[in-house]
C-alpha cells in the first residue's frame, strides 16, 4: 500500500470523497426523516420507515469516513502543515470531524432524552458543513500551489 503523503493518490480521494458523500446524504435524509416526516400506521402517527436503513448506512459511511480521517491524520495531515498551505481550512477541518465522531459517541452512548436533540443538532449542524470546508481547503490549496509554482519559475534564471 502506497503512502498517501502531501498528495492524496486519486484512488485514495474517491474512496474518501464517496465515504464523505454517502454519509454526507444519508446523515441529511436520517435527519429529515426524523425532524419532519411521520407515515400513519396501525399504531398510529409513527417515523418514517426508512429511517433505519438510513441511520445504518450513514454509520457504514461514517465508519469508512474514519479510517480515511486516520490515514490523513497520519500522512497528509503532518506534509501539507511543512508546507504551510491552508492551514486554517486544514485545522477547521480536522476539528469538525473530531467533532462528529465526539457527537456521534455521545448520540450513540452517552445522550439523554434532553440532551438528544440538542448533541444532534450541533451533529448535524457541523456535519452539513464538512464538504463545503473542504471543497474550498482543495480550492484555496491549490491556488496558492499555482501561486508558489509560479513564484519558483520567477526565481529560476534563465539558461543561455
Amino acid at each position: 500500500m502506497a503512502m498517501i503523503n502531501f498528495r492524496i493518490p486519486i484512488k485514495y480521494r474517491a474512496i474518501l470523497f464517496a465515504a464523505l458523500g454517502c454519509s454526507w446524504v444519508t446523515g441529511l435524509i436520517f435527519f429529515y426523516l426524523n425532524r419532519w416526516v411521520t407515515v400513519d400506521s396501525d399504531f398510529g402517527m409513527t417515523k418514517h420507515p426508512a429511517q433505519t436503513f438510513f441511520l445504518m448506512t450513514h454509520g457504514a459511511s461514517a465508519f469508512v469516513m474514519l479510517m480515511c480521517f486516520g490515514v490523513l491524520l497520519v500522512n497528509h495531515l503532518p506534509a501539507a502543515w511543512r508546507l504551510k498551505r491552508s492551514r486554517y481550512l486544514g485545522l477547521t477541518l480536522t476539528t469538525l470531524i473530531s467533532f462528529q465522531i465526539i457527537t456521534a459517541y455521545s448520540l450513540y452512548y452517552i445522550a439523554g432524552d434532553e440532551s438528544r436533540i440538542f448533541i444532534a443538532n450541533l451533529h448535524t449542524a457541523s456535519g452539513a458543513s464538512i464538504p463545503f470546508f473542504l471543497i474550498a481547503h482543495i480550492i484555496i490549496g491549490r491556488i496558492r500551489r499555482k501561486s508558489m509554482l509560479a513564484s519558483l519559475n520567477k526565481e529560476k534564471p534563465e539558461k543561455k
